[in-house]
């Protein structure tokens, strides 16, 4: 009998133990509001000289060329080129030298300031988007799905130059 109730004590401080480590590992994920992020994502406009409008989602856009062709919506499945770069102005991403003709996606299946952004403009457009983490990849950030490599740090708004290319 003494012999189960130490097993099962030993168990016990075992399993409080893990969960302890596991309570102190945790680090509870909450997303900006725009409001925190909008000082630095207005800051990066002016630095770049980018004359922007804001939408009441709270994305910040520029429409360089408005196009000419079919205007997207949510659900629509588009061609676009584009750069993505950090408020400190260091790229993360491009379409242009392995996609050079543009990738095609659906645009319900991206990050919510391409869903509300892109369809401000038709094909042929071109605009500049800045874009809070609230509306790109919040608290979570963004990893490699290969490697478990962390591209985008959690809470990081983002710019992103676009040309849309058409609309399917």
């Amino acid at each position: 009998m003494k012999k189960i109730l130490l097993a099962t004590g030993l168990i016990a401080l075992i399993g409080i133990g893990c969960l302890k480590n596991n309570e102190d590992d945790y680090k509870p994920c909450t997303n900006k509001s725009v409001q925190e992020e909008m000082s630095v994502m207005t800051k990066f406009a002016t630095d770049s000289s980018i004359s922007t409008t804001q939408d009441a989602t709270g994305f910040l856009y520029q429409v360089i060329e408005p196009g000419t062709g079919a205007t997207p919506t949510s659900s629509s499945t588009v061609v676009a080129k584009y750069v993505g770069r950090f408020m400190d102005g260091k790229g993360f991403d491009s379409s242009y030298k392995a996609y050079p003709g543009g990738v095609e996606f659906p645009l319900n299946g991206v990050i919510p300031g391409w869903t509300l952004g892109i369809p401000k403009i038709k094909a042929g457009g071109k605009m500049k988007l800045i874009i809070p983490s609230s509306l790109a990849y919040g608290c979570a950030g963004s990893r490699n799905p290969y490697t478990g490599e962390q591209i985008i740090a959690p809470n990081q708004p983002l710019y992103f130059y676009v040309e849309l290319v058409s609309v399917k």
